[in-house]
């Protein structure tokens, strides 16, 4: 057998209130049911971004907008085939729509993440990543940016007197 390499990439999409989707793991046992987030393998000769776009599209019927640096890159071997080594990037995401209402999807607060099981300690990482940076860091990137936030408390703030 030849060694193979697959790119693998995942999104960690938050919504407005700063929750996270999650997704069921399809190779999940019923009785013990492992969270993943939405994604999946890169198909060759797609970009990254369009492959991902595509991917996130179909699997939850969220459209995503944004994307920022990274939230984690992880390598392993495939559990179904230890000839193919698997490099998986986590990249924090903004999405438009809502998802498709199943019980395979759930929305989770960040801090929160210890209570739901993922395949390996790269999830996790991604999580921590995420708390790590202040929600301000995170609207720089997913939203108008630090500047309009500023300008619009200063705005509405009531005049101090003299």
């Amino acid at each position: 057998m030849s060694e193979h390499l697959s790119v693998s990439q995942k999104a960690f999409i938050t919504n407005p209130r700063w929750q996270v989707l999650l997704v069921k793991n399809p190779l999940s046992d019923p009785s013990h049911i492992i969270w993943d987030l939405p994604g999946d393998g890169l198909i060759f000769s797609q970009s990254l971004r369009d492959n991902l776009v595509q991917n996130i599209l179909r699997e939850t019927g969220l459209t995503i907008t944004t994307v920022s640096i990274p939230l984690n890159v992880t390598t392993f071997l495939d559990m179904g085939n230890r000839q193919n080594q698997v490099v998986r990037i986590i990249y924090l995401w903004r999405a438009q729509g809502n998802p498709i209402q199943n019980k395979e999807m759930v929305w989770v607060d960040p801090v929160q993440y210890q209570h739901y099981p993922f395949p390996d300690e790269g999830y996790v990482k991604a999580f921590q990543n995420y708390l790590a940076h202040s929600r301000l860091a995170s609207e720089e990137f997913l939203d108008r940016g630090i500047l309009d936030h500023t300008s619009d408390y200063l705005r509405q703030r009531p005049p101090t007197p003299p």
